[in-house]
């Protein structure tokens, strides 16, 4: 028997290199490499597959070292050019996890619909666990939550060899944190964290630890959250995991506030911020500084609590617009692809009426006319498909200028017609008020009587103030219980009047038709261009301060706000404006 010659012991040795490479990725990152760092990726004697597997990992690398550019432009090659699906499809799954987390929304979405429709045909077990992981995280950051919630329960009900349900019960767990699905916990995840961590899969099971201490807090369980962070918080801060640090402290943060405890709700909530990743904007942040806001002006510290406030206010932005960024990233590029098939379906409309076409002409005038009638009705098709995709998009467009409860002016929304309002009245020297309420211890109905409720109060609440507003009259929601409504051609006189009866109205009215015993009030603050002059923000402020005064004289009251309101540095200007 003749040797095997050396060129192909180099090439046999060097693709098991590649897949030794491969199989300890995830077990052992400074072999594998190490490994790779000995392969040169224009070897002759590899093979065209294991040169393109070599790219993939290469780019995998890359996404684990920080290079993101280097990485995206390595996956994306081997997505668009490798000859294995199998790669392709490996090679979409990573990319879909680098541009989610680069805040890169439509290209995540776009390459998350070809790694779905390529997904009936992969085999490999493992290949596609991963890429239901990467699915299942990114639909649920965009409020995907029922296709999420699939996608997770796939891969906890067929795990490839090797796994446990430890990664599909997490991914789930997340997804219910996200969509807000408060209610008794599956034991399914206390057998998760158990198999996560008997399989070495500590992050998996510590972030899903993290969920369950948010749950018992969602639950109203604050002492039940403390006990159970004291317990294991330790071990999931020694993962060194900034984002499950980060999640931890802002949960302790609200569990101890919320428990009376300001000192310790301090410190947590400071800590919480210091762990949070640079650059990024989470909920936890966002509740951290609340928390802090609010410890503050418990405290009686004035300074400190607006500050905080302010800083609330930004983050709250930032993170809401980083939401509704995911949101929108997925709905256009949903009607992108939709607007694709119908694209092909026309095409292939069109194809065949030309093949008829042709048969047709060796027939009769009888047949003639026949093709006549179907070209009209497929060319009607068509029209008609173009005038429902263009109402489509007016729909979304309608949507993304719409509070998605309540139907009223979304922020941004409200922004931009106040805006647009006050121009005018500067122009014809009309005046303006500003109302801007909310609603008396919202928080205690969502946490009394749940998040649903709480939905409902908002919406009989909007549902009492536009029987009572005219149709000039800009009404919008801020943010959570928190709206404000700009009256054109009005004198402060007529804007508390009407501030009197909305206030009256809201409290003389039932909360909800199921709850009739359930009382909710408001707190109102009015502003005026008298005062303000026609800049949005200050009258903003202004209603903002004597909103405040109005919940420090006791609630359910009118307060007029006046110039000594407005501080010396603007306050709230980025995020109110």
């Amino acid at each position: 028997m003749s040797a095997t010659p050396p060129a192909d012991r180099r090439a046999t040795t060097t693709a098991d290199s590649i897949e030794t490479a491969d199989t300890i990725k995830l077990t052992d990152f400074p072999r594998f490499s190490g490994i790779l760092s000995t392969i040169d990726v224009n070897d002759a004697s590899l093979s065209d597959y294991s040169r393109w597997k070599l790219r993939f990992l290469l780019g995998w690398r890359a996404v684990y070292l920080g290079n993101y550019e280097s990485a995206r432009n390595l996956l994306e090659d081997v997505a668009e050019n490798a000859p294995n699906d199998l790669l392709k499809f490996r090679a979409l799954g990573t990319l879909v996890n680098l541009l989610g987390e680069g805040h890169r929304y439509q290209a995540a979405f776009i390459r998350l619909n070809q790694l779905q429709d390529m997904m009936p045909s992969i085999r490999d077990a493992r290949a596609r666990f991963q890429a239901l992981g990467e699915a299942s995280q990114l639909l649920s950051s965009a409020g995907q939550y029922d296709q999420a919630e699939a996608y997770a329960r796939m891969m906890i009900a067929e795990p490839p060899p090797g796994q446990t349900i430890c990664q599909g019960a997490q991914h789930l767990l997340r997804v219910q944190r996200d969509a807000k699905k408060i209610g008794p916990l599956d034991p399914l995840f206390d057998g998760a964290i158990d198999a996560c961590m008997a399989s070495g899969d500590n992050l998996f099971g510590q972030i899903m630890r993290g969920d369950v201490a948010w749950f018992y807090l969602a639950q109203g369980r604050p002492e039940d959250a403390v006990a159970f962070l004291t317990k294991y918080g330790d071990a999931m801060r020694r993962l060194d995991y900034s984002t499950l640090s980060s999640e931890i402290d802002g949960t302790l943060a609200q569990a101890y506030f919320r428990m009376g405890k300001m000192a310790e709700a301090r410190i947590y909530a400071k800590s919480a911020i210091a762990r949070s990743a640079k650059g990024e904007y989470t909920e936890a942040l966002t509740e951290a500084y609340d928390v802090l806001y609010r410890v503050e002006k418990q405290a009686g510290n004035v300074a400190d609590s607006l500050a905080y406030h302010e800083q609330y206010m930004a983050a709250d932005k930032a993170y809401l617009t980083d939401v509704s960024a995911r949101g929108l990233a997925f709905q256009m590029v949903d009607q992108q692809v939709t607007a694709r098939r119908a694209e092909v379906q026309a095409l292939n409309k069109q194809n065949e009426i030309l093949r008829l076409h042709g048969a047709l002409d060796r027939k009769d005038v009888e047949t003639g006319r026949l093709y006549i009638v179907i070209l009209a009705a497929s060319l009607a098709a068509i029209v008609w498909l173009v005038l429902w995709l263009r109402r489509s998009q007016m729909r979304f467009m309608k949507l993304a200028r719409r509070d998605g409860l309540t139907g009223i002016c979304n922020r941004e929304h409200f922004v931009d017609q106040a805006d647009r309002v006050l121009a005018y009245g500067a122009r014809s020297d009309r005046g303006l008020c500003l109302i801007l309420f909310d609603l008396d211890h919202f928080k205690n109905v969502n946490d009394s009587y749940g998040h649903a409720v709480g939905d409902e109060v908002l919406k009989r609440a909007v549902d009492v103030c536009h029987r009572a507003l005219h149709a000039c009259d800009v009404f919008g929601r801020l943010g959570g219980e928190e709206f404000a409504i700009l009256l054109p051609d009005c004198s402060p006189a007529q804007a508390r009047a009407r501030a009197e009866q909305l206030r009256l109205s809201i409290s003389a009215t039932a909360a909800t038709q199921a709850r009739p015993e359930l009382a909710v009030t408001a707190s109102f603050g009015v502003s005026s261009t008298l005062q303000c002059g026609f800049e949005l923000h200050r009258l903003l402020v202004v209603a903002d301060a004597a909103l405040y005064r109005a919940k420090r004289a006791g609630r359910n009251c009118v307060f007029m706000g006046d110039t000594g309101d407005i501080p010396d540095s603007p306050y709230l200007t980025e995020a109110r404006g």
